[in-house]
C-alpha cells in the first residue's frame, strides 16, 4: 500500500529552508523576468512543475480532507508540495499561495451555484443558470464581497494566508467576462441573447465587468498589493509587470465578430483599471488575433495550447514584440519530439515555457491521458531535456 503523502505543516528548520530557497528563486526569476517582458532575453525562463493549486492532475488519494472548509489545510497543502518542489528541480518555477475554490467564484456571488464533488474541484453547477431572460440581467446586482457566493470564504482564505505563510498570497483564480457571462446564461443561452437581445448582453457583460474591478480590488486590498502588481499568472511569475490576469478560455469558440462586439470592450475596461494584464487561454485562437491587438492593457497570453504547435507558432508570430507568450501546457509523454518543434518554431524572446507535469496522467499525441507514475525524476529529466535544446 502506498504510504499516505505528507502535509503537515512545515518545521522550523523547514521553513527556514524553504524561505532561502524561495528568495534565491525569487531573484533569479524576477531577472528573467524583466527581460521577457522587455522582449530582451535570449533564453525563455522554463516551468516543469507538479505542485498545483488546483486538484485537476492529482492523484485524489493524495488530497488532504478539509481543503475548502478549513484555510490552515489548504495553506499547509501548498506549502509542503511548493517546498518539495522547489527544493528538487531547479527551474523557474516561483511558489505564491492561492486561496483555490474553482473557477465560479465570481459567478457564484452573481447566482451560480458551486458544487463540491469528493476531492475534486469546485465547478458551476451546469444544471442551473441565474441568467434565463433579459428581465433576469436588469435584476442583477453587484454583489457584496462581505456576503455573496463564496467572496467571502475566499477573503478568509486570503486573509489567513497571508498571516500565518512567508510565502507571497495572490488572488484566487479569476475568469473574465466572457466565462462568467457563459456560467450565468448557459452558452447556448448566452448566444441567442448576443442576437436576439444584444443590448441586454452589453448590460450583463458591464455589470460582471463592474463586479469583477470590484471583486480585484477587495482582493488587492486585503493583500496590500498595488494596482499595478499581481504576484503570478497561473503559477508563471509575473511580479510588478502585471497588474491582473484573468481566464477566457471561451475565445477560441468564439467568431472575431461577436467577440469583438461582446469581449473586447469590456476585457480592456478590466485591464486597464490595473495598468495592463495577461490573458489565459486553452487551444487555439489564432483567428482572435487582431481583436487581441486591439484589446487595450493587453500584455501577454498564457496560452494551453494543447500540443498543438503550429498554431502557437502562428499566434507568435504576429504578436512579437508586443504580446508576451506563455508557451504552457501539460507534458507529453512523449516530450522530445514536443519540446524540439516547439524551440525549432518559436522564438525565445518574450516568451515562457510552462510545461505542467502530472504526477498522475500524462497526455499523448491525440489528446488522450494515460496513467503515469514518475515523481521528481520525471520532471528533472524534462528540465534537462529542454535546458540541452537551450544550449545549442
Amino acid at each position: 500500500m502506498a504510504q499516505a503523502p505528507d502535509y503537515s505543516a512545515l518545521s522550523e528548520t523547514e521553513r527556514l529552508n524553504f524561505e532561502k530557497l524561495f528568495r534565491l528563486r525569487q531573484q533569479k526569476v524576477e531577472a528573467k523576468t524583466a527581460e521577457v517582458f522587455a522582449f530582451r532575453n535570449e533564453k525563455p525562463p522554463v516551468l516543469v512543475n507538479s505542485a498545483f493549486y488546483h486538484l485537476f492532475g492529482l492523484d485524489p488519494d493524495s488530497i488532504p480532507d478539509g481543503l475548502f472548509e478549513d484555510p490552515a489545510v489548504m495553506t499547509r497543502f501548498q506549502e509542503r508540495l511548493y517546498y518539495e518542489q522547489i527544493k528538487a528541480v531547479d527551474d523557474d518555477f516561483v511558489p505564491y499561495l492561492l486561496p483555490w475554490f474553482g473557477c465560479g467564484v465570481a459567478a457564484s456571488a452573481l447566482g451560480c451555484r458551486l458544487e463540491f464533488a469528493p476531492r475534486m474541484d469546485p465547478t458551476a453547477d451546469p444544471r442551473y443558470y441565474p441568467i434565463q431572460t433579459p428581465r433576469d440581467v436588469k435584476r442583477l446586482e453587484i454583489p457584496d464581497p462581505k456576503r455573496d457566493g463564496f467572496m467571502p470564504t475566499v477573503l478568509a482564505y486570503l486573509q489567513y494566508m497571508k498571516e500565518n505563510s512567508f510565502l507571497p498570497v495572490s488572488f484566487t483564480d479569476s475568469q473574465g467576462p466572457l466565462t462568467t457571462a457563459n456560467q450565468l446564461v448557459g452558452y447556448d443561452k448566452l448566444i441567442y441573447m448576443m442576437n436576439d437581445h444584444p443590448s441586454a448582453v452589453h448590460e450583463l457583460m458591464d455589470k460582471i465587468t463592474t463586479t469583477q474591478i470590484m471583486w480585484y480590488k477587495r482582493q488587492k486590498e486585503v493583500l496590500g498589493l498595488g494596482m499595478a502588481e499581481s504576484f503570478g499568472d497561473q503559477q508563471v511569475y509575473t511580479g510588478a509587470h502585471a497588474g491582473v490576469w484573468f481566464s477566457d478560455d471561451d475565445a477560441p469558440l468564439m467568431s472575431p465578430e461577436i467577440y469583438r462586439e461582446f469581449v473586447v470592450p469590456y476585457n480592456s475596461r478590466m485591464l486597464r483599471e490595473f495598468g495592463g494584464g495577461i490573458l489565459h487561454f486553452c487551444g487555439n485562437a489564432t483567428h482572435q488575433v487582431e481583436n487581441l491587438l486591439a484589446t487595450d492593457g493587453l500584455l501577454g497570453i498564457n496560452n494551453y495550447n494543447l500540443h498543438n504547435i503550429k498554431a502557437l507558432g502562428e499566434l507568435q508570430d504576429k504578436v512579437r514584440g508586443r504580446l508576451v507568450i506563455f508557451a504552457c501546457d501539460f507534458t507529453p509523454l512523449e516530450y522530445e519530439p514536443y519540446f524540439r518543434e516547439m524551440l525549432d518554431r518559436l522564438s525565445p524572446q518574450g516568451m515562457v515555457i510552462d510545461s505542467q507535469y502530472s504526477p498522475v496522467v500524462g497526455l499523448v499525441k491525440g489528446g488522450r491521458y494515460v496513467p503515469i507514475r514518475r515523481g521528481l525524476e520525471g520532471r528533472a529529466a524534462v528540465l534537462d531535456y529542454v535546458n540541452g535544446l537551450l544550449a545549442r
